[in-house]
């Protein structure tokens, strides 16, 4: 039986995972359409949770849901990070990781967010919870069921 403290670092390689694509794919499609699409905010959420449960093996607690829940809201503030960055160094990629974009980052960072992104962040965050324990409930219903010897002797 393979024991939880042996998934939770691959757990959080998930959800670091989902939060760097997810924050990547947010920016690039901010950038190429030049509107920040909330959903996408909401589908980091959900690829946070896919990808805690598949590197968790199935075998999820309420501290590899804190993880996913982490990693979204993480893969939340990579993405308005590159698309502020991106945007702040006249569409430059290659100033996005300078000292001053992170200071305009943190002095602007109550700014970046509006209303309908918390309504986004609310739904990639109650996602990130509960797809893992979802998908591994799935999981378990999908199992077959073998009979063991002894219920097999008394029939």
């Amino acid at each position: 039986m393979e024991r939880q403290g042996n998934n939770l670092g691959l757990s959080i390689l998930g959800a670091l995972l989902a939060a760097v694509v997810g924050g990547a794919i947010w920016a690039i499609i901010a950038i190429v359409s030049d509107y920040e699409i909330g959903i996408v905010a909401w589908g980091i959420g959900g690829l946070a949770g896919y990808l805690v449960y598949q590197f968790a093996k199935g075998s999820i607690t309420a501290l590899h849901q804190i993880i996913a829940v982490v990693g979204s809201i993480f893969g939340i503030i990579l993405g308005k990070y590159f698309i502020l960055g991106y945007f702040y160094n006249y569409e430059s990629v290659s100033g996005m990781f300078q000292s001053d974009t992170m200071s305009v980052f943190a002095d602007e960072f109550t700014v970046l967010f509006s209303g309908m992104d918390f309504v986004f962040i609310l739904l990639a965050v109650v996602t990130a919870w509960q797809l893992p324990v979802q998908l591994m409930q799935k999981a378990v219903q999908k199992r077959p069921v073998i009979e063991s010897p002894t219920e097999s002797a008394a029939e």
